[in-house]
């Protein structure tokens, strides 16, 4: 006899709730004071002060108007700008991946990275019966396929932070040495794609190349994945050539313009 899933109100945490309706209060109007910010919330003033206190302390908001009031700080900014760079990408990478998927007839996907990990944000599956099944919101560890596009390109000192950590075998192929991870990395670094068989699965091959935003900064990741036993090297070659012809006009599409390092 199975269990039944929780509705979504078992999961339901108020202070978060809270927090939300705070910051949102704040984004929609700056430099509220707490008096004000009580009044839009319903909420008394002794609630509200803990509440700011909790948010200034994580730098999601700042004091402004000589302390007296408030705006949003550079985490909640940051935030933000993730989000505006997350939606644009997937709006703007849709057609594109439609256009790879037909020309390779293999899965395509579009992973952007979540602290230690990246997530399929989008996808497309050939009408075919043997191919490999995505799975949007499905996540994965950076050292593992498409996730060294992340990883290649991290700040040194957020790389080695994540290295230094345990790296979980998937299959004898997953990359969890250190050293030999560090080669490919440089690798990927200096082509701007990456080609991992077997790491998660034995019988899956996937090519992946990083999306760079106006910034320079890898905002998503685009990867193929195929059956190992389908494809052979020229249609490996093929689709590399695919997947970085896709990356590098999602890339200009999101504003990047050092298109000389593809």
């Amino acid at each position: 006899m199975g269990s039944e899933e929780p509705d979504g109100s078992a999961y339901h945490i108020e202070a978060v709730d809270f927090a939300v309706r705070v910051l949102t209060t704040i984004a929609a109007e700056a430099d509220l004071s707490m008096a004000e910010i009580a009044r839009r919330t319903g909420v008394s003033r002794q609630r509200i002060l803990r509440m700011l206190r909790t948010l200034e302390s994580s730098q999601m908001i700042v004091r402004s108007g000589e302390g007296k009031s408030y705006r949003l700080g550079y985490r909640a900014l940051l935030i933000g700008e993730s989000a505006h760079a997350q939606s644009d990408v997937l709006s703007r990478a849709k057609p594109i991946m439609h256009r790879l998927g037909e020309a390779v007839q293999e899965t395509v996907q579009l992973r952007i990275r979540h602290g230690d990990e990246t997530v399929c944000i989008a996808r497309w599956e050939p009408p075919r019966d043997v191919r490999v099944h995505a799975v949007v919101g499905r996540r994965r560890p950076l050292h593992v396929g498409s996730g060294k596009v992340f990883l290649a390109f991290m700040p040194q000192e957020e790389q080695e932070r994540y290295m230094g950590g345990e790296l979980a075998s998937f299959t004898p192929r997953t990359p969890t040495d250190p050293v030999l991870l560090r080669e490919r990395l440089r690798e990927l670094r200096e082509e701007k794609f990456h080609i991992s068989r077997g790491e998660l699965s034995e019988d899956l091959i996937a090519v992946a190349a990083p999306i760079f935003g106006a910034g320079g900064a890898v905002v998503a990741a685009l990867t193929v994945g195929a059956p190992a036993a389908r494809v052979d090297d020229d249609d490996i070659a093929a689709i590399k050539e695919a997947v970085c012809s896709s990356a590098l006009d999602l890339s200009r599409q999101m504003g990047f313009r050092d298109t000389s390092a593809f």
